[in-house]
């Protein structure tokens, strides 16, 4: 294989996953925004306009935002808000520093081995973290009255609209 195809693939592994942890990252703030709504914001009742707008409004938030207001609030445990403050230094590295502080990448097997670790470890950190939240937010749902039939029927919807079942 020449220089140039390896550094073909080695692109083309390394958008893979990058691509990959942009969107475990995504989910998290989708989770962090979700929680938000239900757990901290006046929801019930408004009807389901003056609910997407409250909706749209947490969801437009950065993730250090979304994250500072669930501490602030002490909505979740102090061990959880460390682990999401120390994340959101590696989402920012992510998507702030990640390129330019890998230069070269393409070319040094050392350095894009360690680029790939860390971007898997991103991906997986953020995974862990949108399951953690989503318990929390599925427990809290479930102690306010919300059966866990209902709960699983959404997810299934959900599943469904997304393609990942049928």
């Amino acid at each position: 294989m020449s220089s140039r195809q390896k550094k073909a693939q080695r692109l083309s592994m390394l958008m893979q996953r990058v691509g990959f942890a942009l969107w475990q990252v995504q989910e998290l703030e989708n989770t962090a925004a979700g929680y938000i709504v239900v757990r901290l914001r006046e929801t019930r009742g408004v009807g389901i306009d003056q609910g997407m707008k409250i909706s749209t409004n947490v969801e437009g938030q950065m993730l250090g935002r979304l994250i500072g207001e669930l501490a602030k609030a002490g909505v979740i445990a102090s061990d959880l808000a460390s682990r999401l403050t120390a994340f959101l230094k590696e989402r920012n590295w992510l998507v702030h520093h990640s390129r330019r502080e890998n230069r070269g990448v393409l070319s040094d097997d050392a350095m894009f081995a360690g680029l790939l670790t860390r971007l898997d470890t991103v991906a997986e950190d953020a995974l862990a973290l949108t399951k953690e939240l989503g318990r929390e937010m599925e427990e809290y749902v479930v102690s306010s009255g919300v059966s866990r039939d209902s709960i699983d029927r959404e997810a299934e919807r959900l599943s469904q609209s997304w393609g990942l079942t049928e």
